[in-house]
């Protein structure tokens, strides 16, 4: 199901103009879901999924934790940049069929 939903968001993203350069980027300590360029700023895109939201939103399941560990990879991805890109971190919450973008769901202080 996370590898549907991610392939889903990557389309969802590029129908509205986002170039994906990578997914499930991997580094020790973090992974991104989807990486995606939006003119010349730089999305971390962390997706979630959920078949129903009966139990709450999927973006609601990411915690401290999990945001840090975002963070880490993205600032791993960001040193290996020419330049420094303006960045920014989304969430895609996938429910059913359904997909809810959220940009600037936190940021690299969190």
């Amino acid at each position: 199901q996370a590898r549907a939903a991610e392939q889903a968001v990557a389309k969802y993203l590029e129908r509205r103009g986002y170039e994906i350069l990578a997914s499930n980027f991997r580094r020790r300590g973090g992974e991104i879901d989807l990486v995606a360029r939006q003119g010349e700023r730089l999305c971390f895109v962390e997706v979630r999924a959920r078949s129903t939201a009966d139990f709450g939103r999927p973006a609601e399941t990411i915690g401290r934790a999990k945001r840090r560990r975002i963070v880490h990879a993205a600032r791993v991805y960001l040193s290996r940049q020419r330049a420094e890109p303006i960045a920014r971190f989304d969430v895609a919450e996938v429910v059913g069929d359904s997909i809810e973008y959220i940009e600037n769901a936190f940021d690299l202080d969190d």
